[in-house]
């Protein structure tokens, strides 16, 4: 973490990279392990560097301090939210929109909003969800980012799927990888980095999971082989996407039937979910939970059932 010593009068270039070094540190230990593994760091390592805001620089060195705090913001309130500390997620993402606003970067505002949105949508609150992914949408297009642009419309069809609404999270997948494709020539920020076409495989796994979920259960066609080349696209420091990814891919195979593959799914998503410290994993195992029940006359949908209700989250 960074360490707790004495705020200097003055800062440099050195001492912004040393920031920025140490959140690409802590952003790894929360893809790799979860929100758990480094919340407590990462809050006290933003509260201590915000300091640095009143040491003398030049004015590029405070743009940059600005844009650094605000990522490190931004990253404490996604691991509190990753916990469950949802209220204080939201004051850390006010302090990072705060910082990213006086800095003039749209693109990490855009990011900022993502993150924020991305808490409603995990709480069913869809219609917040697609207004917060508008505003990033319109901070993205000032910043003429078209990978931050892809990351929103990606979210909001997942959104619109959730919703019922195939028109729209069609429209939505589309225009996603309609951006994605365009952006083989922009710089990505750390803070963006997870969102490459592993990821965008994944979202487009999970909006036809959702479709099929209330829509049409045919979107188990799609959704199951874009789960898959997630599962086996992700590195082993995207534990936790690797995790959400097996549990989407099991409720395909429950959905269609598959029981005895939705059981040997399931039993890596469980194991997998056991090595991050994360209540968002934990929270989407109960909706396979109760989607494992429907099925219990088949013995691997209640093997799977019962592997679920047995399971603590490594928090």
């Amino acid at each position: 973490m960074v360490e707790q010593r004495r705020v200097p009068a003055r800062i440099g270039v050195r001492d912004v990279v040393r920031l920025e070094e140490e959140t690409e540190r802590l952003r790894g230990m929360d893809y790799r392990r979860g929100g758990g593994a480094c919340r407590d760091s990462v809050i006290v390592a933003a509260a201590w560097s915000d300091q640095l805001l009143s040491a003398k620089s030049t004015t590029a060195v405070r743009t940059r301090l600005l844009v650094a705090l605000a990522d490190l913001h931004n990253l404490a309130g996604w691991t509190c939210f990753d916990t469950g500390l949802e209220q204080a997620a939201a004051r850390q993402w006010d302090r990072a929109l705060t910082l990213a606003a006086e800095a003039g970067h749209d693109e990490l505002v855009a990011n900022i909003h993502y993150r924020s949105g991305r808490m409603r949508l995990h709480n069913a609150r869809r219609r917040e969800a697609l207004e917060i992914f508008e505003l990033g949408v319109a901070a993205a297009r000032r910043a003429r980012s078209r990978h931050a642009t892809a990351i929103l419309r990606a979210n909001e069809a997942w959104a619109h799927a959730g919703l019922g609404d195939q028109g729209m999270a069609m429209i939505r997948l589309r225009q996603a990888h309609e951006e994605f494709d365009r952006t083989a020539a922009e710089d990505v920020p750390g803070w963006a980095r997870f969102f490459d076409e592993t990821d965008l495989s994944a979202i487009t796994g999970v909006v036809h999971t959702e479709l099929a979920r209330t829509v049409d259960p045919a979107h188990t066609a799609t959704a199951i082989p874009a789960l898959g080349v997630a599962v086996e696209g992700y590195p082993e420091r995207m534990a936790r996407s690797r995790a959400l990814s097996l549990i989407a891919l099991t409720a395909n195979h429950l959905l269609d039937g598959d029981f005895d593959q939705a059981d040997a799914v399931g039993q890596r998503a469980v194991a997998l979910a056991s090595e991050v410290s994360s209540i968002r994993v934990a929270d989407r195992l109960q909706p396979l939970r109760h989607l494992a029940d429907r099925y219990r006359g088949d013995p691997h949908a209640r093997v799977l059932a019962a592997r679920i209700a047995a399971f603590t989250p490594a928090l």
